[in-house]
């Protein structure tokens, strides 16, 4: 794909969907960095924290897509394929983001999707002259906030005169080499982690039990063969019991199905998904979707 002249304009028109968790900071930090307004769509209209230090009127927030026609760059930061493809393809008499955008504009999602449908919806907007890429994030709320998240872009080549967006908000760009290999990534990635929440919590769970302080289990394991990005950022927060909220039981169930889901389509039966996705199941059946996943921990071994 062509790179276009006209992104490399000074007055890029931006527009953001989806500004939860995860979106707010990302779509926050374009501004803070880049300088520019931002259109941010999302349903519940969204406030910029007061003890932020940035102008409020930089965001448009707005409910409607069609606030975004006049955009050159549309991020999306949405839960998951299902909401995405409604979002570009439109349902019933509301309109997608295919018929909004104009022709020559780019579409950069930064959701958590499966591979293949990212990739149907990449071929569908380019018969209509629209960019779409893949720029699945990973780092969690912290990080986001900072504007130094992880970001694996499909097909970044042809972005290139968008990084400066993408350097907006990451500390690390991977460039993967087609639409659809940053899907496959973030979906390989966060399976990892939901397994390895579980193996962490059973561990601690075990070691706690029989005796062992948080501290000399922090000591031993995050100096050993058994650490991990999980046992090294996470265990102060199960020792303080904290109730904040970073990353979802019900989102990261989610993520085991998209892998679930994507490995069957490629034909493969990976047999421990299974038994990850049960775990948690069980875990939002006794505490809900909408609280941290590190609350796994509470829930086994009873």
């Amino acid at each position: 794909m062509r790179e276009c002249n006209k992104f490399r304009k000074q007055k890029m028109n931006i527009g953001f969907v989806g500004a939860g968790k995860m979106g707010l900071p990302i779509a926050f930090n374009i501004v803070r960095k880049l300088g520019r307004p931002i259109t941010v769509v999302d349903p519940h209209l969204p406030k910029i924290p007061d003890e932020l230090d940035i102008d409020p009127a930089m965001f448009n927030f707005s409910s409607s897509l069609h606030d975004l026609a006049d955009c050159d760059v549309v991020i999306l930061c949405l839960p998951d394929s299902n909401v995405v493809s409604t979002v570009v393809e439109g349902r019933g008499n509301l309109d997608g983001l295919s018929e909004i955008l104009h022709a020559e504009s780019t579409i950069i999602d930064c959701s958590s999707c499966i591979a293949t449908e990212t990739i149907r919806l990449a071929e569908l907007l380019g018969k209509r002259g629209i960019a779409f890429h893949d720029a699945p994030v990973s780092g969690g709320l912290v990080r986001a906030w900072k504007g130094e998240l992880t970001v694996m872009v499909g097909g970044l080549d042809t972005l290139n005169p968008l990084m400066n967006i993408i350097e907006a908000f990451a500390a690390k760009v991977v460039s993967l080499e087609k639409v659809g290999d940053g899907h496959v990534m973030k979906t390989a990635n966060n399976y990892l982690l939901a397994a390895n929440i579980i193996s962490f919590a059973e561990a601690l769970r075990f070691a706690r039990e029989a005796g062992i302080s948080f501290e000399k289990f922090d000591e031993v394991v995050n100096s050993s063969s058994g650490g991990s990005y999980v046992s090294l950022n996470k265990i102060e927060t199960v020792a303080r019991d904290d109730d904040s909220v970073s990353f979802t039981t019900g989102l990261i169930a989610k993520d085991v199905r998209n892998f679930i889901e994507s490995c069957a389509g490629i034909g493969l039966d990976m047999p421990m998904s299974a038994h990850v996705a049960e775990l948690w199941d069980e875990t939002i059946r006794k505490v809900g979707p909408n609280v941290d996943s590190l609350k796994i921990y509470r829930t086994l071994g009873s």
